[in-house]
């Protein structure tokens, strides 16, 4: 069966049911509050517990063992220690060769060089050299022949302590020059 909604239109509108608010909770009742007495009485109950456990062992162990204290320092053996009998009865044979440092004179005569660059043209050695000798890095320029070519190196150093050439080496690096050492 089919309806006709066209006239239900003409007839009385009716007014949609208006809905009740719903009832609204207190904001004290859903949430829980802090009740100092509750806290207070449950801290100390803590801390009594932790105390008791703690010091029971000590204070029930004092009551127990006082009678009969006499008793065990009276029968109390004596510890004898062998190990000082065994150091002297016994003999230690040392090499102090081993123990000896190397001689000085080896260390006193090393210096450290560092090659900064090598150039076939003898101004870009130049151009470099200066901008060491601009940065605080002793260097000189060493000509020699390789295959028939004169190359141009350009040297940072000579250095008396290790530490100082590899401070020079990181500054090299930095300047994103790829220096190799020299013996």
């Amino acid at each position: 069966m089919t309806k006709d909604f066209a006239e239900r239109s003409n007839q009385s509108k009716r007014k949609p049911a208006k809905r009740k608010p719903a009832q609204r909770r207190t904001p004290t009742k859903g949430k829980m509050t802090f009740h100092a007495p509750s806290f207070s009485s449950g801290a100390l109950v803590g801390a009594a517990i932790v105390l008791l456990t703690a010091y029971a062992p000590e204070i029930l162990d004092t009551e127990a063992s006082a009678p009969s204290s006499e008793k065990t320092t009276k029968e109390t053996p004596k510890i004898r220690f062998e190990f000082p009998d065994l150091l002297k009865n016994n003999e230690v044979a040392a090499n102090p060769d081993t123990y000896s440092a190397p001689p000085a004179t080896a260390n006193a005569a090393k210096t450290f060089r560092i090659q900064a660059a090598s150039f076939r043209s003898e101004a870009d050695a130049n151009v470099l050299r200066a901008k060491l000798l601009l940065t605080d890095l002793p260097s000189s320029i060493e000509s020699s022949k390789v295959s028939g070519e004169t190359w141009h190196r350009v040297i940072v150093g000579p250095f008396d302590k290790k530490a100082v050439a590899d401070r020079a080496m990181t500054r090299l690096r930095q300047q994103n020059l790829t220096a190799i050492w020299l013996n």
